[in-house]
C-alpha cells in the first residue's frame, strides 16, 4: 500500500527492455492529447497500458506511473482503486471476465459463469493453482446484441458463447502459453514462456 504522504519521487522502471519501449510509445501517444500543463490527463490511459504489459497493476508501478507524469503515488492509487477495470493482483495467463450485464445476463451469463467455475475449479476473483485461468465477472462488454459475451485477456470478445464454444475456448486456451504476468509483490516482470 502507498501511504498518504508519499511524494512522487524517482521510481524504477517495473518493465522489461521490449515493456518499456511498448509502454513508452503508449505514453507518448496519450500524452500528445493533451497541453502540456495538463499531462497529468494520460493517468488513465497510462494505467491501461501498465495493465496491458503487466496483467495488472502492482504498486511499484503505479508509482513508476506516478513520477512519470507528476502524480502523487497515492493519487495514482485512488484512480486504479476507483475504476472496476483495473485489476490490483496478478490473473491468469488466460484471464476470462464473464459479463453480467442485463442483456447477457437474460441471455445465460450465469450458465457460462457457472460452466467456467465447474470446468476451471474456481470462482470469479479466483485463479488456477497452475497460474493458467482466472475469472471474474465483468461489467458491460458492449456486446448486448451477442450475449451472453466475455473477454480473454482484455483483447479478445466471445459472443454468443454456449457451453459447447466455452468448452472448446478452454481446451484452446490450455494448449497456448498464453502472457506472463507479473509476480505479485514484484515490480520487475519475467518472460513470456
Amino acid at each position: 500500500m502507498i501511504p498518504l504522504a508519499t511524494k512522487a519521487g524517482p521510481a524504477p522502471s517495473p518493465f522489461s527492455p521490449e515493456q518499456q519501449k511498448r509502454f513508452d510509445a503508449g505514453l507518448e501517444k496519450a500524452v500528445a492529447k493533451y497541453p502540456r500543463e495538463r499531462r497529468k490527463a494520460a493517468l488513465i490511459a497510462a494505467l491501461h497500458l501498465v495493465q496491458d504489459e503487466l496483467g495488472w497493476l502492482p504498486e511499484p508501478a503505479m508509482a513508476y506511473v506516478g513520477d512519470l507524469l507528476e502524480v502523487p503515488p497515492v493519487r495514482v492509487r485512488e484512480v486504479a482503486t476507483f475504476y472496476t477495470m483495473y485489476r490490483l493482483r496478478p490473473v491468469g495467463r488466460h484471464h476470462i471476465g464473464v459479463c453480467n450485464s442485463i442483456s447477457c445476463w437474460a441471455m445465460g451469463s450465469t450458465s457460462v459463469l457457472r460452466r467456467c467455475e465447474e470446468k476451471l475449479g474456481i470462482r470469479p476473483g479466483e485463479t488456477t493453482r497452475d497460474g493458467q485461468f482466472s475469472l471474474e465477472e465483468v461489467a458491460c462488454l458492449a456486446a448486448c446484441g451477442g450475449a451472453p459475451a466475455l473477454l480473454v485477456n482484455n483483447f479478445t470478445y466471445l459472443e454468443k458463447v454456449t457451453a459447447e464454444s466455452l468448452d472448446q475456448l478452454l481446451a484452446d486456451l490450455g494448449s497456448q502459453p498464453g502472457k506472463q504476468m507479473a509476480p505479485a509483490g514484484a515490480g520487475s516482470t519475467e518472460t513470456e514462456r
